[in-house]
């Protein structure tokens, strides 16, 4: 059997808080990755998992979300959209999945529940943050 190509990980970037803040740095990060060419795999783990939701529940200090609007700054939604559009790698840990109660339905088309092992395989040597 031949395992498909996947070209190397340039940026991994975990959330692993539910802060909108630290949550939308992080989409803004792979926005600006992904449109400069660069490969990106967003991963969240525990609370994070929310930002690959389908609905925004359980956001904290989601305020920014109204500051951001006002500003004419690229949301949440914006700046997801714009992420999937450009390709970058979805992930999710299952624990975290388990943790929040959530199921596959809850979550974004695409994004993949995986273990810690499949992410540290698929984010190879990429520079890693965490948010």
């Amino acid at each position: 059997m031949v395992e498909a190509h996947t070209p190397p990980c340039d940026l991994a970037l975990l959330v692993v808080e539910s802060r909108y803040e630290r949550i939308h740095a992080a989409y803004m990060l792979a926005a600006t990755a992904a449109a400069m060419g660069q490969t990106v795999l967003l991963f969240g783990m525990g609370a994070g998992v929310c930002a690959f939701c389908r609905e925004w529940n359980g956001l904290d200090a989601a305020e920014g979300a109204r500051m951001r609007a006002q500003a004419g700054v690229a949301g949440l939604d914006d700046l997801r959209d714009a992420v999937v559009d450009m390709g970058v790698t979805l992930m999710v840990c299952d624990s975290g999945v388990k943790t929040l109660g959530l199921n596959a339905q809850d979550l974004l088309a695409g994004v993949e529940t995986v273990g810690l092992p499949s992410f540290f395989d698929r984010a190879g040597r990429a520079r890693q943050l965490v948010f």
